[in-house]
């Protein structure tokens, strides 16, 4: 009797043609977002020339070095903290784990909301181990997202101290929500096993609870290193902002510059739907608000904030797109 779950050479064949397709659409919409995110940025390219040519000095060597050393470390702690969230799933080295944080980066620079970084880390896993991973990337995000809210709310605060506007009637409602907020992440954190119990009880979503039913199965010691990671890389993703601001001549104190990176990062986490560029229009929005309030030279600030997303997101992209065209998965 002729066994019926024998793949089809021919459906393979077409399966693997359709892939290839697949994945170089992918790629050409990845390269063709890039195109148009330069292409709406060229009515700044001469104030971004000019302040270059600024920054170009002998004094600004080292820090430039620095910086893009720290674009390897930026992302290495990103595939560390995937790597770990992975082991609940599927051991992955830590090649396989920065491959897939490359190729979700990538995926996610031509969705809304990221939603693409999902698809790109799943997409090493098996096929009946993917739904299951779903789970580990929301606790992975759900965490840096936390992390961005604390360092935000401190700074926030210590920004409204310094700037006298603490007492401001909006700003007091500010840091209420952004205080309940952080309590609510820690409570949710420690009930994270009722999630699963919860999408059980409706309707509408409970097909989907075998997705975070892996929530249960991390211990505090694997959330604690986890977090650790994702702390790792939020330092670095700082130390990054602070010393191509320092290296465009932004004249402040580390302090200070310290905190509007973190403000710029907590804005940058709220407001995931308008994720679709990469980030990049978030960043020079809160960037000129808070520099506003700094007698700094707005053009450089804006040169920083792009030449930092050049550095970390648009040659990470492109690394990840070649990564996508390349790589071969069970469909």
């Amino acid at each position: 009797m002729q066994n019926t779950n024998e793949t089809n050479p021919k459906t393979s064949i077409l399966s693997e043609k359709l892939f290839s397709l697949f994945k170089t659409l992918l790629f050409v919409l990845i390269v063709w977002m890039l195109y148009k995110t330069f292409k709406d940025k060229q009515q700044n390219i001469g104030d971004l020339i000019v302040e270059c040519q600024k920054a170009l000095v002998w004094k600004n060597l080292w820090k430039g070095i620095l910086l893009i050393l720290l674009i390897f470390f930026n992302w290495g702690f990103e595939a560390k903290k995937w790597q770990q969230l992975a082991l609940k799933v599927e051991d992955i080295s830590f090649q396989e784990a920065f491959k897939g944080v490359l190729m979700g980066l990538s995926l996610g620079f031509i969705t809304p909301a990221n939603l693409g970084d999902y698809a790109g880390r799943m997409w090493k896993f098996q096929h009946q181990k993917r739904a299951e991973s779903i789970g580990a990337i929301l606790l992975g995000n759900g965490i840096q997202f936390y992390i961005s809210l604390l360092f935000g709310t401190l700074s926030f605060v210590y920004f409204l101290v310094t700037q006298h506007q603490l007492l401001l009637g909006f700003n007091v409602v500010v840091v209420i929500v952004l205080t309940i907020s952080l309590f609510l992440g820690f409570f949710a954190y420690q009930k994270r096993h009722l999630f699963y119990l919860l999408i059980l009880k409706i309707p509408f979503l409970k097909r989907f609870a075998h997705t975070i039913k892996i929530l249960e199965h991390f211990t505090n010691q694997e959330v604690k290193k986890v977090f650790f990671w994702g702390l790792m890389r939020y330092l670095t993703i700082s130390l990054q902002f602070v010393l191509v601001l320092l290296i465009f001549q932004i004249k402040l104190n580390i302090l200070d510059l310290w905190t509007i990176s973190c403000l710029i990062f907590l804005i940058k986490t709220i407001v995931p739907a308008i994720n679709f560029l990469g980030d990049l229009g978030i960043r020079e929005f809160s960037a000129i608000y808070f520099f506003s309030f700094y007698q700094v030279n707005t053009a450089a600030v804006i040169a920083a904030t792009f030449v930092l997303w050049l550095i970390n997101i648009l040659f990470p992209v492109l690394l990840g797109s070649i990564l996508v065209l390349k790589t071969k998965v069970s469909i």
